[in-house]
């Protein structure tokens, strides 16, 4: 009897772990530096707009992002191609040093990572720009209500 209680305890567990936004923990952050990384070919001129939409976010949520810090909330773009298509990555990271637990030694690792991918066609350099934007905007946002639920 004791171990059906058991495993019905951790079915229970297991089950509600599955409510999570991701598998990462947004607590305690209380200060970030922010970086724009573009390596695809969408125009440079997008860094300022993905900026502005990274500071937004970061002062509502109350973030502070005015100076460095040793955590970095990114926005990267880059190219990639499958069966001759090119694909235009979107990636939200946050990456920060840790201590690890074995060696306790310092070492820098992603602890925030959210992805979405553009199919690029024969689409105009402003039309890629707004669904750039678009897929920002809805990486930050899944972000800011993970964080914002992570630190109730």
């Amino acid at each position: 009897m004791n171990k059906i209680i058991q495993k019905l305890f951790l079915l229970f567990i297991c089950f509600s772990s599955l409510n999570a936004d991701s598998m990462f923990l947004l607590t305690k952050i209380k200060n970030v530096y922010l970086v724009v990384e573009n390596y695809s070919k969408v125009s440079n001129s997008i860094k300022q707009d993905i900026m502005e939409s990274l500071k937004n976010t970061t002062d509502e949520l109350g973030i502070d992002s005015s100076g460095y810090s040793h955590r970095t909330l990114v926005i990267m773009i880059y190219n990639s191609s499958i069966d001759n298509k090119i694909i235009l990555n979107v990636d939200l990271l946050l990456g920060e040093d840790v201590k690890r637990i074995d060696d306790n030694k310092e070492v820098y690792a992603l602890t925030y990572e959210k992805r979405s991918h553009i199919v690029i066609s024969d689409q105009l350099e402003e039309d890629i720009e707004e669904e750039v934007l678009d897929n920002v905007d809805s990486l930050l946002s899944e972000f800011a209500e993970q964080y914002e639920e992570d630190n109730q």
